[in-house]
């Protein structure tokens, strides 16, 4: 960890530095300076040590970034081997160009840079990516396994890539390299064990394989959620958006229609059920239940957001797969791919997960006049006790 902390601080991202106030008050800024957020500065501080004064000298310096990009464009040419900023043992930053240009002749000064000789210029890094790339899409590469990542890395002039334990020798990554052509000297190889994946926000109602989560849960320190038993058996893998992110952990269906299952430590729960109306949500408060006759919404991939009443309680359901008992009815509509989505009043308190519906050849019952419409979910506090989950709330 302090090896990244410091390779981060040394190549700070300028993108990063040019934050300005959002809302809320700013701090105060010099004349010419942009105001920062107070909550950027605390990150900034708390995942680089970075001041509020170095900050400042930063910003300045990444202001110079284009003019000096330009000039050292003009006077290097295809020798050009790009701009960075690096930040000394002190977190001093300082502007640096590199140039390809070979031979002890003099170098043309760059205002307010540091000059640095290098080997390959920019556009030799950039094609050795992109050599990689085609290699990786090429039709006679099928799999890419233990290959995590290529890219450039400018201020030691070189691409890196990236495999995983053990990947080094084996042939498919041999035959990616070979099939590239690129020119070895250029490459750095690094290990990590840490596998790319991507991160996940869980908010009731998205979908999940065929179905749609119920409402983030947790248990001790494992992340998941509640959605409906007929989902998944136990063990059923969960993909959110073609990414693997967990499994069921217990699941029942017929008698009740229940079941929770894992995510990933790395994937974000949010006390919150999406609206399918931009990124609109609405916020869980808690799960009182609520009374016949009240206000309900509920939340699926197929038809979205649709509110209704509760209508009837301890219904029992006689599906073809089986009958289950305890269901809540309510005339807001539903349709398939709903499964295990959220049901939620309009105070705010989680209800349920959605069961199913009387449908129309639709697939759905939005078509059906609602003062003859059914939809059924699964109760939550059950679900809650069975589980031994903890709600997430907003």
């Amino acid at each position: 960890m302090h090896t990244l902390h410091a390779a981060v601080r040394r190549t700070l991202a300028l993108a990063l530095l040019s934050a300005a106030a959002a809302g809320g008050s700013a701090l105060a800024a010099q004349p010419g300076m942009p105001s920062l957020d107070p909550g950027m500065v605390a990150a900034l501080e708390r995942d680089l040590g970075m001041t509020q004064d170095q900050y400042r000298v930063t910003v300045d310096v990444e202001r110079q970034v284009p003019v000096a990009e330009a000039t050292a464009r003009q006077l290097y040419g295809e020798s050009y081997a790009g701009t960075w900023i690096e930040h000394d043992a002190d977190g001093h930053p300082r502007l640096v160009v590199g140039t390809a240009v070979q031979g002890r002749q003099r170098l043309p000064a760059v205002e307010g840079a540091d000059v640095r000789q290098v080997r390959y210029s920019l556009y030799e890094l950039e094609q050795a990516v992109h050599a990689l790339d085609q290699s990786a899409t090429s039709r006679i590469m099928r799999r890419l396994d233990g290959v995590q990542s290529w890219g450039v890395d400018l201020p030691n002039n070189r691409v890196v890539v990236t495999l995983s334990p053990g990947a080094g020798r084996t042939e498919a990554v041999m035959d990616f390299l070979a099939r590239s052509d690129v020119d070895t000297g250029a490459l750095h190889f690094e290990v990590s064990e840490q596998i790319p994946s991507t991160l996940i926000n869980i908010y009731g109602g998205i979908q999940y394989n065929g179905c749609s989560i119920g409402f983030p849960v947790t248990r001790g320190s494992t992340k998941g959620f509640v959605t409906a038993g007929h989902c998944g058996s136990a063990g059923t893998t969960v993909r959110i958006g073609g990414t693997t992110v967990g499994s069921f952990q217990s699941s029942t269906f017929p008698g009740s229609d229940a079941a929770w299952a894992t995510v990933r430590q790395q994937d974000t729960l949010f006390g919150r059920v999406w609206q399918y109306s931009g990124s609109s949500t609405t916020p869980v408060v808690g799960s009182a239940e609520a009374a016949v006759g009240s206000a309900v919404c509920r939340s699926g991939y197929r038809t979205g957001w649709r509110c209704g009443t509760i209508t009837r309680t301890n219904v029992s359901v006689n599906y073809a797969q089986g009958t289950v008992n305890g269901l809540r009815e309510s005339n807001a509509c539903a349709g398939q791919g709903d499964s295990g989505g959220s049901w939620i009043s309009s105070a705010g308190h989680a209800q349920g997960v959605t069961s199913g519906g009387a449908l129309g050849s639709d697939g759905t019952n939005c078509g059906i006049a609602q003062n003859q419409r059914r939809s059924w979910y699964q109760r939550l506090t059950p679900m809650l006790s069975t589980y031994g989950v903890t709600l997430v709330t907003n």
